[in-house]
């Protein structure tokens, strides 16, 4: 790899290096960043049981806690 003075890449290429996402990262964006993922659902579909189900699961402690672990700091919840 060329050394860089500056990159910005994401979390899961970051770990690949061994470097800290947390303590090696000059920023990291918040949980306000208008670059985030995002779970969709189509139109009609919006509020089917097994949709809000998905998403009440997806939003909850315990996937911010396993995020937390597997991204080493480096994943920032948005909800």
């Amino acid at each position: 790899m060329r050394k860089w003075d500056v990159a910005i890449i994401s979390t899961t290429y970051i770990q690949q290096t061994g470097l800290s996402p947390v303590h090696d990262s000059v920023f990291i964006e918040d949980k306000n960043s208008p670059y985030v993922n995002i779970l969709v659902a189509r139109e009609d579909n919006k509020d089917a049981e097994n949709v809000k189900a998905f998403l009440q699961s997806y939003q909850s402690p315990e996937v911010a806690k396993a995020a937390e672990t597997i991204f080493n700091g480096g994943a920032v919840p948005g909800w």
